[in-house]
């Protein structure tokens, strides 16, 4: 471990030069009989005071370090985990209306366009810690990326088209192929947000279990002190990649997950039942 490594190393060299520098003053008495071991005594432990204390100052500074990014990789999760329930919600919206366009445009009817605008952030990898994770979060946002350039080049060849032949610039044989090419286009990306929309909740399933981290996994000193000495003086530590049995973990978190969208899509759909029957 990293930190754990750090730390010992400060430790080590501190007590590797105590030991170098307390043999030589037992062969320095003994070569020197006249040497004043009341001046020397107290020089080594002025020296030796204000080393330990350089040392556990470093010490300091570097838990704070780690404890700081280490906090925010974990805020970092929140704000996905926050995120990636406003895009699985925006996704939703968004087949639903696609598939009143689509059938708008099946029905040869003129259409008005709609879309609901996806949000992301790309700044929240920033913090980071495992690299599994970012690697995910990156393909997830070209992903994205696709998506909106999609939304927006159908949008523009649906309007383009629609305002030519209201304009009778095209034939009405030329206006219903492009209208077929359009609903073409639009099965396909109803079809991509769909299985996007299971991309989602995996990512959001990794980011609860990823979050479960900062409850704490040095198991050696919370045996011996009952205390999580990680959570109490680095918040956590995060993992720099999955663990072996990670994809086991979220398959497990993937089952809670989906049963609490099932019920919050059915008192979302009870909720719109109740405002129709008035």
């Amino acid at each position: 471990m990293n930190i754990l490594s750090k730390i010992f190393s400060y430790l080590f060299w501190a007590l590797l030069i105590y030991f170098i520098v307390s043999i030589s003053l037992i062969f320095s008495f003994k070569i020197v009989p006249g040497l004043n071991r009341d001046i020397v005594q107290t020089g080594i432990i002025a020296f030796f005071g204000a080393f330990f204390a350089f040392i556990f100052v470093k010490i300091a500074e570097w838990i704070t370090i780690v404890r700081k990014g280490n906090v925010n990789h974990f805020k970092s999760l929140m704000k996905i985990e926050r995120l990636l329930n406003r895009i699985c919600d925006r996704l939703e919206v968004n087949i639903q209306v696609f598939g009143e366009h689509l059938d708008a445009l099946k029905s040869k009817k003129l259409l008005v366009w709609s879309s609901h605008e996806i949000p992301f952030d790309y700044d929240l990898s920033d913090d980071l810690k495992n690299i599994d994770f970012i690697n995910e979060y990156f393909s997830f946002s070209l992903d994205i990326e696709r998506m909106k350039n999609d939304f927006v080049t159908l949008r523009n060849m649906h309007e383009e088209n629609k305002g030519l032949f209201i304009n009778e610039k095209i034939s009405p044989d030329t206006y219903k192929d492009n209208v077929s090419f359009c609903i073409g286009e639009m099965e396909k990306i109803i079809k991509f947000m769909k299985a996007y929309q299971e991309k989602v909740i995996q990512l959001l399933a990794k980011t609860r279990l990823l979050q479960k981290e900062k409850e704490g996994n040095w198991t050696f000193w919370s045996e011996i002190s009952r205390i999580k000495f990680n959570s109490f003086l680095f918040d956590g530590f995060p993992k720099r990649h999955y663990e072996k049995n990670f994809n086991k973990k979220v398959e497990e978190e993937l089952e809670i997950l989906k049963k609490e969208i099932d019920e919050v899509r059915k008192e979302s759909q009870e909720e719109k039942n109740k405002i129709k029957s008035g």
